[in-house]
């Protein structure tokens, strides 16, 4: 036993030290290009999406200018941006975020433009319970380089487990119930405002810098803070 203990202990000792150094190399994110680029103007244009759900790439788009607007940045009208974007016969996400930057500059004249992508967006139903999951990716591009100035993903699923606590019959009930509930009101539409709210606010972990209309702007970009999380 003591002949064990000798030889797991040099091993016991290594994984701390490894887990303490991973921990310690840690990487804060590289704001450097934000910083150069110091945008003050956003243009969101729709995004691209894997979802099956077609209201889904508006549904993101819609709850993507409150988190900028509050972060101190001037966004564009998005219903407005879009319309126009279909008056010149370009109406997927990606047609529009294949769109040269010349054209938009020209147009709009933004400091940068936000692209996303929907990983997932929806209700999957079961037969006692639903889950519902948004997942989106984002990129700010500085509009006169065309170089990615930040990067960020979100991805938020909310269960309905709670039927678990009921017999079989009062948990098939309350599917029932809640599947029709949710063809009446999206889910995914509120969960999508949450994972936009996480995903595009300043002052998160690893969020985007705050806007020159806000009182935090260019003040140390150490103080995070990380947001509340719905079940994942």
């Amino acid at each position: 036993m003591r002949l064990l203990r000798q030889l797991l202990l040099p091993l016991s000792v290594a994984a701390i030290l490894s887990a303490c150094s991973t921990t310690s190399n840690k990487q804060p994110y590289d704001y450097s290009k934000f910083q150069r680029s110091n945008p003050r103007s956003i243009l969101v244009v729709q995004p691209t999406s894997s979802s099956v759900e077609v209201k889904a790439p508006n549904a993101v788009m819609a709850q993507s200018t409150r988190p900028l607007a509050e972060s101190g940045y001037y966004v564009f009208p998005v219903a407005l941006v879009n319309e126009t974007f279909k008056e010149n016969g370009l109406n997927e996400g990606a047609e529009i975020q294949a769109v040269d930057l010349n054209k938009i500059r020209r147009v709009y004249n933004p400091d940068a433009i936000l692209y996303m992508d929907i990983d997932d967006y929806g209700t999957k139903y079961q037969v006692i319970n639903s889950t519902t999951t948004v997942s989106v990716k984002a990129k700010l591009i500085d509009a006169k380089t065309g170089d990615v100035i930040w990067t960020g993903a979100k991805r938020i699923t909310v269960s309905s487990s709670d039927n678990k606590q009921q017999g079989f019959l009062g948990a098939v009930t309350s599917a029932l119930i809640t599947q029709i509930k949710d063809k009446v009101k999206d889910s995914a539409f509120d969960l999508a405002g949450t994972v936009n709210a996480d995903l595009l606010s300043a002052g998160v972990t690893n969020g985007i810098l705050y806007g020159p209309h806000h009182p935090s702007y260019q003040k140390p970009a150490t103080a995070t803070i990380t947001p509340v999380q719905i079940h994942k």
